[in-house]
């Protein structure tokens, strides 16, 4: 997903407000509000999304309490939506959120999965909610599928994803297994692996990925 362009609109001040509620020592120690394990802090988005995606799947793990509407990408929880924000002269926009234990990090490097920081739960934006209103609506990746479901569930499932959300939204079989998802869940490389909501997943298959005829089915 890197070297997508995003856009949104947030106010100078809502912007300053949510940078400065943002740790800026991305080296120091933290503890995962989760399973209280400590992780270095620029990695805890992606120890996060490890059990978001584990808890969408439906794996679940002892004392780890995950929400399952909108969890934030920072603690699991909901109510901390993420929002893109520029500051003064930078050309790229930020995620940001007034989760107390988020902090900035690149959209480019999280969204490719690496040894060491796994998880690609970026945020990214629905193009549903542009072409339908002006809102332009940020969602975190482990997210989407939640939001297709939630918010757009009156379109004709037999119309597949617009090509670049469902590109957005893959989850690779590597990513998966690093995250650790039993085999029997995960699907091929090839296809656009999404964590179900409610046992509902829009699978889109190797033909959506080439820009041909699709279905999303239910689970």
């Amino acid at each position: 997903m890197a070297g997508c362009r995003f856009s949104a609109f947030v106010s100078e001040t809502a912007t300053r407000q949510l940078l400065t509620k943002q740790p800026g020592n991305a080296d120091k120690t933290i503890e995962c509000p989760v399973c209280e394990k400590t992780v270095k802090h620029k990695v805890l988005c992606s120890h996060m999304g490890g059990h978001i995606l584990r808890a969408q799947m439906g794996i679940s793990e002892d004392n780890i309490n995950v929400s399952m509407v909108d969890p934030c990408g920072f603690c699991s929880q909901s109510g901390h939506p993420v929002q893109l924000v520029k500051e003064g002269w930078k050309r790229t926009f930020q995620p940001s959120s007034s989760c107390p234990f988020s902090i900035i990090f690149s959209i480019g490097a999280a969204a490719n999965s690496t040894k060491t920081s796994p998880s690609t739960n970026v945020p990214i934006q629905c193009p549903l909610c542009l072409s339908s209103s002006s809102d332009h609506s940020t969602i975190l990746k482990y997210n989407m599928a939640h939001h297709i479901s939630a918010v757009h569930s009156g379109l004709n499932p037999n119309q597949p994803l617009p090509l670049a959300l469902a590109m957005a939204m893959k989850i690779t079989r590597s990513e998966q297994q690093a995250l650790g998802i039993p085999l029997d869940l995960i699907s091929g490389d090839d296809e656009l692996q999404t964590p179900a909501s409610g046992k509902r997943k829009r699978a889109a298959t190797r033909s959506t990925v080439h820009g041909e005829a699709s279905k999303r089915s239910k689970d």
